[in-house]
């Protein structure tokens, strides 16, 4: 008797303990407008930098805006530019943009001007912007999605 009481206590511990649980992928509220994207510059439709690594990240402001940040590249070292602006976004067209937002790259207090931000089918990304220091010319950035966030859920 104690015999199958053991081994019925340790079935039934087998079968409660190793059962994996199923997680769900939760996805951030920016996706799919969150992500690494490598994209190149132009000028009037010429390729003028790159290909570069730009992140585009949620804030912890709320759910209505976005980082864009350069973070592979300084403008000190014959990089593009160096910036990370906030950005409003608008997720059920899957569009950012801002007026002018300060860079909050420390040593570069520019004003910076986002404008047509836009992410296509969740892989391709493109804008524009105009730096205070450099007032009046449009660059325009265009490319696709690096890592995406399904990657990052599998790292």
């Amino acid at each position: 008797m104690r015999i199958n009481k053991f081994f019925i206590l340790s079935i039934l511990s087998l079968a409660l303990f190793s059962c994996e649980p199923k997680y769900e992928k939760e996805y951030n509220w920016a996706y799919p407008v969150c992500g690494d994207w490598m994209v190149k510059a132009y000028l009037d439709g010429t390729e003028i930098y790159g290909p570069f690594e730009i992140m585009t990240y949620n804030t912890s402001f709320g759910q209505d805006s976005i980082w864009i940040h350069d973070y592979a590249t300084t403008a000190t070292n014959g990089h593009f530019w160096s910036f990370k602006v906030k950005a409003a976004v608008d997720m059920k067209t899957l569009t950012f943009q801002t007026e002018g937002s300060i860079n909050a790259i420390a040593g570069y207090p520019i004003v910076i001007k986002v404008s047509n931000g836009r992410v296509i089918n969740k892989d391709s990304i493109t804008m524009e912007l105009e730096f205070e220091d450099d007032p009046g010319t449009i660059y325009q950035l265009a490319g696709h999605r690096e890592t995406s966030y399904e990657e990052y859920m599998q790292q």
